[in-house]
């Protein structure tokens, strides 16, 4: 293919994704800001908590990129009966799941808050009033994503589009009025912000239903589990690596936390302002996911590995441009969330650090995708479980008893840029003998 019909297929497929990505980012944005003036303990709360409920998205992981992966290749090798085969037991078995996980999680949450936050009732009691809520939705939420992988695989990126942003609208349209209890709706606080997030998600399914009977990919459901060992197969490197790449991330935010809930607050500030700028990466990850499955599925090698590169140059291009944007304009971008001037004084350090941090991530996580597109799942899950730990978890244990909480987004600093060159050389190097044909 030639290079300007490669950029156009990317973008083709990844611009809505982009779109959807930015407005995925007003979850969190919305949450943050309304939160923002309840005061400093509820912004803490709601970011202990959401590390927290991210260890779990790794159930969600374990079925929604096992099927992304699997009917890319199916729809690329004209097998359509298999990808709804695949959809309709992912959907069964998937939500029983993650519905024992939520269970399981709303009577411990406590005892699981209190791992990260340590000895801190004040925060661990209004962390759980969110986690609880959030928790309990995983179910819809494993549902949900699945069948929008299915969306996103057959390169129906637009209608994907349509639902996340009118979700995210949703959300952000009932937040102040669950938080504080507008138009006789009962004041909840942080349980509300999370209660908004769950409904917004409960609104995908109909939508999503509905984009799949017009594709022709409604689910087919099956007890007996034919193709979803396949999709599991697929999925569970990758879930194993969301497992572990969490597990480190709430090691990592339970350095931060011993700095103090300023810290903690500071840091929540500056990840959710982050967001648009990393949420690209994820765009440009599903969409190099996406093609290349496409590709390998067609049995064209090449073109899968060129898209799956082309995919990375337009993503570190563009979030190098906007990671440069947002550390000159952190000052002004961290003061409508910050509760008080010592919060918005360590946020801004913090996406100065994460701005200039973005082309990095842009590489590892968009290779990343394009490997995971190609069937191999286990590469990406060594080479990101074994970065995170050893390049940010470790250093910024050290790092933080000498430069407080700076020190851990320096050891973050350092760990994208490292990822994104191994990524690149492994992908540059060895892409033709990753790969695996699943259809």
């Amino acid at each position: 293919m030639k290079r300007y019909s490669l950029t156009r297929e990317v973008l083709r497929i990844a611009w809505p994704m982009l779109i959807s990505e930015l407005t995925d980012s007003l979850y969190s944005v919305a949450d943050t800001y309304f939160v923002s003036k309840v005061g400093t303990i509820a912004l803490a709360a709601v970011g202990v908590g959401s590390y927290l409920s991210w260890l779990f998205f790794a159930v969600v992981a374990l079925f929604s990129i096992g099927v992304l992966v699997y009917v890319a290749q199916s729809y690329g090798a004209g097998a359509v009966r298999e990808a709804r085969g695949a959809l309709g037991e992912s959907l069964i078995y998937g939500t029983l799941v993650a519905s024992a996980v939520s269970i399981v999680m709303y009577f411990i949450a406590p005892q699981a808050l209190s791992i990260i936050t340590g000895p801190n009732p004040e925060l661990i009691d209004v962390a759980a009033k969110y986690f609880r809520v959030r928790i309990l939705g995983l179910p819809v939420l494993a549902a949900a994503i699945m069948m929008d992988s299915v969306v996103r695989a057959v390169g129906a990126t637009k209608l994907s589009m349509i639902a996340m942003v009118s979700s995210a609208l949703l959300n952000v349209a009932l937040d102040p009025i669950l938080i504080f209890g507008l138009f006789g709706a009962p004041q909840l606080g942080v349980a509300g912000a999370a209660l908004a997030t769950v409904i917004s998600i409960i609104y995908i399914i109909p939508v999503e239903m509905y984009f799949l009977k017009r594709l022709s990919l409604m689910p087919a459901p099956a007890l007996r589990p034919k193709y979803v060992v396949k999709v599991v197969r697929v999925g569970l490197p990758a879930a194993a690596e969301r497992l572990v790449f969490t597990v480190g991330n709430n090691a990592y935010i339970a350095f931060i936390s011993r700095c103090g809930n300023v810290a903690l607050a500071a840091h929540q500030v500056g990840v959710t302002l982050e967001s648009f700028t990393y949420m690209p990466a994820f765009a440009f990850s599903i969409a190099a996911s996406v093609l290349v499955g496409q590709k390998i599925g067609s049995g064209n090698v090449d073109d899968g590995k060129r898209m799956g590169a082309e995919a990375a140059k337009i993503a570190t291009l563009l979030m190098a441009v906007s990671g440069v944007a947002v550390a000159l304009g952190s000052r002004y971008l961290v003061a409508p969330f910050s509760p008080n001037d010592d919060v918005a004084q360590l946020a801004a350090i913090y996406l100065v650090l994460a701005g200039l941090s973005e082309p990095g991530l842009g590489v590892a996580m968009t290779l990343g995708g394009a490997i995971r597109g190609g069937g191999n799942t286990l590469v990406p899950l060594f080479i990101n479980a074994s970065g995170l730990y050893l390049f940010r978890v470790l250093p910024a244990a050290f790092l933080v008893s000498v430069m407080g909480v700076v020190g851990a987004w320096l050891a973050m600093f350092v760990d994208v840029y490292l990822r994104g060159l191994i990524f690149f050389i492994v992908y540059r190097k060895l892409f033709e003998r990753l790969i695996r044909k699943l259809v």
